[in-house]
């Protein structure tokens, strides 16, 4: 009994502030990324252009996913015509 005793740890008065600060300082610092730091960056004008070309063609940069996009019948068309136009290329 003694020995599961000594594997607990004592309760520490300042630690579960500490625990609670780092969280707030945390919390704090995903905050000040993703609704200043952010929002600020998509404004540079590379990256402002990168989003507009992606809106423009529909495409969805939180999933990208090559299933997804509306322009792949055509891109697996293409690697098909290929394929066939040149059988030893490649793979």
């Amino acid at each position: 009994m003694q020995q599961s005793q000594s594997l607990q740890q004592p309760h520490e008065p300042g630690r579960s502030k500490r625990q609670w600060g780092m969280f707030l300082l945390l919390t704090a610092s995903l905050s000040l990324l993703w609704l200043v730091i952010l929002p600020r960056a998509a404004e540079i004008p590379q990256l402002r252009s990168d989003i507009d070309f992606l809106e423009q063609k529909k495409i969805d940069p939180t999933a990208m996913f090559y299933s997804d996009l509306e322009t792949i019948e055509d891109t697996v068309q293409n690697i098909r015509n290929f394929h066939q136009e040149n059988p030893h290329a490649l793979w």
